[in-house]
């Protein structure tokens, strides 16, 4: 006989990089089986994360375990179930010029639509291009003109803390219609910047309205500084061992390291609750 239903659904959500995902970028099976055991008692399942949505939708190719996955901080809300986006905000054209104008010379600048990040960088920008390019933008007015309405989430890659700093006090400067946080790395400090309204802890409630779950039954699982809203203002927020310390500051719980099935135990608790 299978599992019966719990009464009292839970949104589980958790952060991707640094936290589902170890640090070779894999989901333990261990991990997916229990994601396949919270579902099948009716909770569903969650993914929020920084990246574009296709980048983690592409995990969910071998395994169906996703119920929705929260892209670009919160910016894009797509039902995997539905097979549909329930949500979506883009940053106005007008701001994403004025942003480009700000910093084309100061940083490396990624331009995210759902599918793909768009990497811009000046001719007079000296520094070198990041790894993980996709998509290089060749003539930036014909790419905004086509992508007008679709460029979700801006990123400006720094490898100095100074200068990400200093490009954080130009940001506040510029007084937009944006919500912005700088997240930090061994390997760089990345601004990221969303419209205004935008965040993780904003799409789960979303999230919970659509599923008839109250906010005090929403776990929210935590790593960088784009989660701190979200593990703050959940009904149980919990850190992994390895995210920043304001993480830890504001959960109920820090559980293991993302190499050590941080999330999954987390998983095995909510299965355990009647």
């Amino acid at each position: 006989m299978g599992k019966e239903v719990v009464q009292n659904k839970r949104i589980i959500a958790t952060s991707f990089d640094g936290a589902l995902i170890d640090s070779e970028e894999a989901i333990p099976m261990t991990t997916v089986l229990a994601i396949d055991a919270c579902r099948s008692l009716g909770h569903r399942f969650v993914i929020t994360s920084g990246r574009v949505p296709t980048s983690i939708l592409a995990y969910n190719q071998d395994f169906n375990f996703l119920d929705y996955v929260v892209g670009c901080n919160g910016a894009y809300i797509y039902d995997n179930t539905a097979e549909k986006v329930i949500y979506k905000m883009p940053i106005p054209k007008q701001v994403v010029r004025n942003i480009k104008q700000t910093f084309e010379s100061f940083s490396i600048l990624y331009f995210c639509t759902p599918d793909c990040w768009h990497l811009y960088v000046s001719t007079i920008y000296q520094e070198k291009k990041d790894k993980v390019m996709k998509s290089e933008i060749k003539d930036f007015n014909q790419f905004l003109s086509k992508n007008k309405n679709h460029i979700y989430k801006i990123e400006l890659h720094f490898t100095s803390e100074e200068r990400a700093r200093e490009a954080l006090k130009m940001m506040k400067k510029l007084k937009l219609e944006v919500n912005f946080n700088l997240q930090v790395f061994s390997h760089a400090y990345i601004i990221e910047v969303v419209s205004r309204g935008v965040d993780k802890y904003e799409a789960l409630r979303i999230i919970a309205k659509r599923e008839k779950v109250k906010m005090k039954d929403v776990v929210a699982i935590g790593y960088g500084y784009n989660d701190i809203r979200m593990v703050k203002r959940a009904g149980y927020g919990v850190a992994v061992a390895n995210s920043c310390s304001e993480v830890k500051e504001v959960s109920q719980e820090v559980t293991t390291s993302n190499d050590n099935l941080g999330v999954e135990k987390i998983l095995e608790k909510v299965s355990q609750i009647n």
